[in-house]
């Protein structure tokens, strides 16, 4: 392999779906290469929703206070090579095709075929055990217990949230996801864990004492206080009881309250971590990091005339809280929605959800992805009036004739409809 796109064709070419839920050949394929992923500490990030954001947060407040810092996430915005990162600079063309050009023979030589994230898993461990990061900051995939991911023993464990998604993978019920979940909890671990459903908190809790980890939740001994919106920002003080001294007025750009939760789980993971290095965050530099913090994709302004925002939210949980911060937002204001979905994505409740609001929702395809659901899937579950355009770009125009250019035109669902929307009109 000589070229970038050699190797992306051939990653991408991999089997996608897992063959079992077993760990065993990602060990047999880790144990090949020395155990990397045994060669560094990992904080590991699990969740619904939110832990792509904690991750990258988490990631950037260690990097600023001088730590070498490794971050595993999915999926990518606008090129593949975002998804394995170092000191928040993406793994370089020429180390990727160089890892995949020495892992191949080995792999092949023990007869191991890997699916697509059991390769890209496998290159960020080698690459982050190859470059001696202090820490990885590692993002599940799917899930927890049988996520790809977790051949790791993290001193520090990350829970977001708990919805439904991937029910037909880690469900059917909310019990089952809890419990895959908790999966990524480890003996003596620091756990940090959102504000739960009711239903599967005692779940959580037990594992938590089974493995005689420690215990932190946002909402109890974690906490976001006096919390002031000032859109786009929020100003808020935190408190990580037994982490950190509290912080005070800390200022970030952010529309919704999951974005105050989120960063409050991240400042007490980055907290847990340095704490067992004894030290602890800097004030100053948290100040700093969030002050500019904004990830790509989660409720991001990416224009201003016309007001054009983007949000990755594509499961129930996300969906409900999007429509509470526009409305909280942009009370009073049209809004002009492009929604597309995978087609295995519950589009039937997403649906009903929007259909409440007097918001305009336009359904679109997602462009040259085999998983997207089209125009006679969403017709299927949609009950009228249902709109639908082939692009979202015929969306898009479809809603500045019909408003004047006068609202909000957001566009969520998949990311690879925001990957695509933020890749036309952003990329240089």
């Amino acid at each position: 392999m000589t070229t970038i796109t050699d190797v992306l064709t051939f990653l991408h070419g991999r089997p996608r779906l897992h063959r079992s839920d077993k760990l065993d050949l990602m060990k047999q394929a880790l144990a090949l290469f020395g155990d990397p992923q045994d060669k560094f500490t990992t904080i590991h990030v699990t969740g619904t929703n939110g832990k792509g954001s904690t991750c990258h947060l988490i990631s950037q407040l260690l990097v600023a206070q001088g730590y070498h810092v490794g971050l595993f996430t999915s999926p990518f915005v606008l090129k593949f090579n975002e998804r394995i990162q170092i000191d928040d600079q993406m793994i370089p063309d020429d180390q990727l095709i160089a890892l995949v050009t020495a892992m191949r023979p080995v792999l092949a030589a023990a007869q191991l075929e890997l699916t697509e994230f059991e390769w890209v898993t496998l290159l960020m461990f080698n690459y982050f055990a190859a470059q001696a990061v202090d820490v990885g900051v590692i993002e599940v995939g799917i899930g927890g217990a049988h996520d790809r991911t977790n051949v790791i023993t993290a001193s520090v464990g990350v829970i977001t949230s708990i919805g439904l998604d991937h029910q037909d993978l880690i469900g059917p019920t909310l019990a089952d996801i809890a419990v895959e979940k908790a999966g990524i909890i480890k003996p003596q671990q620091t756990v940090i864990y959102g504000e739960l459903p009711a239903a599967v908190q005692p779940l959580i809790t037990a594992k938590i004492q089974q493995q005689a980890a420690k215990g932190y939740q946002f909402g109890q001994a974690i906490q976001a206080q006096h919390v002031q919106w000032s859109p786009p920002q929020v100003q808020f003080d935190w408190m990580g009881t037994g982490l950190s001294a509290p912080l005070r007025h800390l200022r970030m750009p952010a529309l919704a309250t999951w974005q105050v939760a989120d960063a409050s789980l991240a400042l007490a993971a980055a907290a847990a971590w340095l704490d067992q290095r004894h030290s602890q965050l800097d004030a100053h530099v948290v100040r700093q990091v969030l002050a500019d913090f904004q990830v790509p994709g989660r409720l991001e302004v990416i224009s201003q005339e016309p007001l054009m925002v983007l949000d990755g939210a594509h499961n129930i949980p996300a969906i409900t809280a999007l429509i509470a911060t526009v409305k909280r937002v942009f009370a009073g204001q049209p809004i002009f929605l492009t929604m597309g979905m995978m087609a295995d994505k519950d589009i039937r409740q997403v649906a009903a959800l929007l259909a409440a609001t007097n918001w305009q929702v336009t359904w679109t395809t997602v462009a040259d992805n085999p998983r997207a659901a089209d125009q006679a899937q969403l017709q299927q579950q949609i009950a009228a009036p249902f709109t639908y355009a082939p692009t979202w770009q015929q969306a898009f125009q479809n809603a500045l004739q019909a408003s004047g250019g006068a609202g909000v035109f957001l566009f969520a669902g998949s990311f690879y409809l925001i990957t695509d929307v933020r890749h036309y009109l952003l990329a240089d």
